[in-house]
């Protein structure tokens, strides 16, 4: 009975992320309610509300699993490494939805806040895996405020070379970004 409960409740959150990326191909991100998100997915508003608080945890949600996934790609040997930054340039390229796109070209704060926290969470994530116990415990400022700018730096990339429609290769992002966070680097590993 209760995975028949949790496999009911990931289909509806499959369906509500389905729904709301739908809708942002004809709406704004900031435009979309709850009422549109539900009635598109074909469920009713407490479904949506057993699911999520609101429909910024929706996007944050989808971009964590795309995140997770990502890392699911490469090795603890390749963590900040050029070939991680071309492999996430590569995948955010072949697997942004046009919605989220279009979105973020339209220069939707609101969607480039949710960008960046699912980015932070990722980056946070993958930092306390690897920090030794003692460092997990106790992270000094530096370590700190180097993944914080670690973190920013991805997102400004991300963004702005969406916003110039994938202009360069996702080698040259990558080599780029190697270079850019080199002494922020240095702190994390």
């Amino acid at each position: 009975m209760t995975v028949y409960a949790g496999s009911r409740s990931q289909q509806s959150k499959e369906w509500i992320i389905l729904a709301l990326l739908q809708l942002m191909e004809h709406q704004v991100y900031s435009d979309i309610s709850i009422t549109d998100i539900a009635r598109r997915a074909g469920l009713a508003r407490q479904t949506f509300y057993r699911n999520y608080q609101d429909k910024d945890d929706i996007l944050f949600d989808f971009l964590s699993r795309q995140f997770a996934q990502f890392r699911s790609l490469w090795d603890d040997q390749d963590i900040l490494s050029e070939k991680m930054f071309v492999s996430l340039f590569h995948t955010w390229q072949d697997q942004v939805p046009a919605s989220l796109v279009a979105n973020i070209c339209s220069y939707d704060r609101k969607i480039r806040q949710i960008i960046f926290r699912s980015l932070d969470h990722f980056i946070q994530a993958l930092f306390r895996v690897h920090l030794p116990d003692e460092e997990k415990q106790q992270q000094s400022s530096l370590h700190y405020y180097a993944q914080r700018s670690f973190s920013s730096t991805l997102h400004v990339l991300l963004i702005e070379w969406t916003l110039n429609r994938f202009a360069q290769s996702p080698e040259e992002m990558g080599r780029l970004t190697f270079q850019l966070t080199s002494s922020m680097r240095s702190h994390l590993q």
